[in-house]
This record gives structure tokens, sequence and C-alpha cells, in this order.
């Protein structure tokens, strides 16, 4: 089980307004420390619900000081040199399809485009954050059984290229525009 998993924000504010306002993550803690190395940052935590939070990092206070605003990318995936779609964070809708459903009306509501599809266990539909981080809602449409499991441990040693193509489902595009605050400002340094 987890207890939580931390990403760092180019923009914290909107990074913020995504995880409370589009996905429903309420803020349930914080922390405002100063940072290993020189600096300060704020570690602010969101309940995702089932007792398991998310955390961001507002990295503000060490840009500057530890690493230089412009070098470093957020983005777990493609700031790593990866495809966008590899990493990402999964989110348990337990209301099933009513939920998703939901989940997949409030991103489009919030400017946000929705892919979704069908994978042999689960449903899901995806966005990106303002980071450029995949997001996922999905939920279980049967109980993983003997045969998932049998055709996972046989899949592990075939090095074999499959002959199935990936995934397919509806793409929608919002239309409507999303909320993008200006940054702050990096603090300055004492005189």
């Amino acid at each position: 089980m987890i207890h939580h998993f931390a990403i760092a924000t180019k923009n914290f504010e909107a990074a913020h307004y995504f995880y409370t306002e589009v996905m429903g993550f309420p803020l349930v803690a914080g922390v405002k420390r100063q940072a290993p190395g020189g600096g300060w940052t704020k570690h602010m935590f969101y309940d995702i619900g089932d007792g398991q939070t998310m955390a961001l990092w507002d990295l503000r206070g060490i840009e500057g000081v530890q690493i230089n605003a412009d070098e470093w990318r957020s983005a777990i995936s493609t700031g790593l040199g990866l495809p966008r779609w590899i990493n990402h964070f999964a989110f348990n809708c337990n209301g099933g399809n009513d939920e998703l459903e939901e989940r997949k009306q409030r991103w489009l509501d919030n400017g946000y485009h929705v892919s979704q599809t069908d994978h042999e266990f689960i449903r899901s539909i995806y966005t990106f954050d303002p980071d450029g981080n995949l997001v996922e809602w999905t939920y279980d449409t049967r109980p993983i059984n003997a045969e998932d499991t049998k055709y996972a441990l046989e899949i592990l040693v075939d090095d074999t290229p499959p002959t199935q193509p990936d995934y397919e489902g509806p793409f929608i595009r919002s239309t409507k525009p999303k909320y993008k605050p200006d940054p702050k400002p990096l603090p300055q340094a004492a005189e």
C-alpha cells in the first residue's frame, strides 16, 4: 500500500489548482522547511482517497540556489527523455463507470482533453497535468484471475515482438479554456 508520492512542479499555483479543483483532491497538510544544500521548499499534501495522499513540491526557494530554473523539467517522462505516455499516475474510481464519467466531464469542463481506453481488466481515462505528467482515472471492470496471472508469467519470459496493436479509444477535445495562473516570482536574495 502506498502512503504518498511526491512530484515537483514548475508552476505550483497551476498544479495546486489542477489537483484541488480539477482532480478534486483537498489539501490536507503541508510542511515548509529549509532545504538541505540551501534555500527552502514547501511540501504540500493532498488527500487522494482511501487514506492515501500525494504531495506537490514548491521548489521556488531552491531555484537559483541549488538548481537553475531553466534547466530542470518537472514532467516525469519527458523530463527524463521518454515519451510522455510512459510514466503516469493512476487513481482509482471506486464508483466504477459512473464516477469515471463524472471525472471525465470534470476534466473537460476545466479545459483538459481526455482519452479513454478499455484494457483487458480496467477502463481508464487520461489527461496531462499542467507539468505534462500523464494522469489516469481507472476502475476494475472485472477481478484479476488465474488466467491473467498465467498470461503475465508467459509474457514475462517471451521477448518476441507483439502482434496486437496499441489500445485504441476515443479522444475528446475540451472546448473550455484551462486555468493558467502566473507563477510566483522567485524570492529575491537578502542584501
